[in-house]
């Protein structure tokens, strides 16, 4: 695993910002950490990976016409603890919830949460991990107000890992094999403020690790689709993962019985 202190130093030394065995600035590591979230947040679930779609928890503050108010009426405590890979858990919730993360993750699977009113101390989530670790640990549980955090599913590492937010002293939350373009791509936001640019083999490199890592993470984008068109279409992530799909909801990558 490789600090992302580590891919900070790499990247001023990719353009040699900093000589060899120089540390960067406390000033420097700062907006460099700043840069290397902004690309985090850039990068996976818009150019690679899925999207996330919002999975409310409870129903405060809903708007009991709302058909989606309706829809999700119509879920069973089981069927709302048991949230689909992709989404944005809103802690909505009006008791304290234990979540269950999918127990068939594909890699590069993703869960969030949100605590857009800031209820989380006095109505808490439980997330299980479900037969593989949420940040090395069998549960977690977020009772912090105001709470804004992402997982992905590592399937080298077999667990969950949190990808945002990351301090320097962080693991970077993609494999080893990835450190290239994560060095590279944060180079190229650090070089301009230098007067520095990438010298052609960085380019090179870059291009290849990136084409690795889209074949890795390769991910449909959310479609809306009629219930009669063939399931073979449907993300490889999703497959036999609580996806279901239709008219009404959307295609949602679910098996290929539509249930």
């Amino acid at each position: 695993m490789t600090l992302i202190s580590s891919i900070i130093s790499d990247a001023f030394r990719e353009s040699n910002i900093l000589a060899l065995g120089r540390d960067p600035s406390v000033n420097q590591g700062a907006e460099a950490l700043r840069l290397y979230n902004s690309l985090l947040a850039s990068l996976y679930g818009t150019q690679e990976g899925e999207r996330f779609q919002d999975w409310p928890l409870g129903d405060f503050d809903r708007n009991p016409d709302d058909p989606w108010f309706r829809d999700l009426q119509y879920l069973s405590d089981r069927e709302l603890d048991n949230p689909p890979i992709n989404q944005r858990l809103l802690a909505t919730n009006t008791v304290a919830r234990t979540v269950w993360l999918t127990p068939r993750p594909q890699d590069g699977a993703r869960y969030a949460i949100a605590d857009p009113y800031g209820r989380l101390a006095a109505f808490p989530v439980t997330l299980g991990g479900n037969g593989r670790p949420i940040e090395g640990a069998a549960s977690i549980v977020l009772n912090v107000n105001s709470t804004f955090r992402e997982w992905i599913y590592r399937s080298d590492l077999a667990a969950w890992v949190k990808i945002s937010p990351v301090i320097a002293t962080d693991e970077n939350p993609f494999p080893p094999q990835f450190d290239i373009m994560f060095v590279i791509l944060l180079a190229m936001r650090i070089n301009p403020r230098y007067g520095r640019t990438l010298d052609a083999q960085s380019v090179a490199a870059l291009k290849d690790n990136k084409q690795d890592f889209r074949n890795r993470y390769l991910q449909s984008r959310p479609l809306e689709i009629l219930d009669d068109i063939s399931w073979p279409f449907m993300s490889v992530q999703g497959y036999d993962s609580q996806r279901s799909f239709s008219t009404t909801r959307g295609f949602e990558r679910g098996n290929p019985f539509g249930d």
